[in-house]
């Protein structure tokens, strides 16, 4: 018992980063990330403790207990996000200029704002693929749908989040 003990602690240890990461970009407010984090760890502590599940497969079930809780969370809480200050510095790559930092952080907070004009099931495919790094197979097990089903959302989405920064004239125009 002490092994999984410990594996369940290198997993919270190493997972957690991440999983912030993720629903910071779903809530946009960190302390409703935080909050949602520990509910998922949580969660998966209670229910999967005792299981034999590897590393991989345990952040698999992680990130989709996570996307449950935030969907819970944003039907519970259905008011405008808060758009508060950015705790995020800390994640952020030492040694730029500050000139640099502020115009990658206006960018970041210019295309976090496009996310938030697409559809839900379109801004997690987008979040879990190109910035968690799942393949398509990962991001149809962790949203429950078909690896075809993820493909076409992750087009989709793409599609949709480059039209949307051209109009907000993010990007120029062709």
């Amino acid at each position: 018992m002490a092994s999984r003990k410990d594996f369940m602690e290198t997993l919270y240890r190493e997972s957690s980063g991440r999983i912030f990461d993720f629903l910071y970009k779903y809530t946009g407010n960190p302390e409703t990330a935080s909050d949602l984090m520990q509910d998922t760890f949580l969660n998966f502590f209670k229910k999967y403790s005792n299981s034999d599940l590897n590393k991989e497969q345990a952040l698999k079930l992680l990130y989709t207990i996570a996307r449950n809780r935030s969907i819970n969370y944003a039907k519970k809480f259905s008011t405008v996000k808060e758009s508060g200050t950015d705790d995020m510095g800390t994640y952020r790559e030492e040694g730029q200029s500050f000139e640099r930092k502020t115009e990658l952080s206006d960018l970041e907070s210019r295309l976090m704002d496009c996310l938030d004009d697409l559809e839900e099931g379109e801004r997690y495919a987008l979040v879990l693929k190109n910035i968690e790094k799942y393949t398509l197979a990962d991001i149809a097990d962790i949203m429950g749908i078909s690896i075809a089903t993820a493909s076409r959302l992750v087009v989709k989405a793409t599609g949709k989040l480059l039209e949307i920064a051209k109009n907000k004239q993010i990007l120029p125009m062709e």
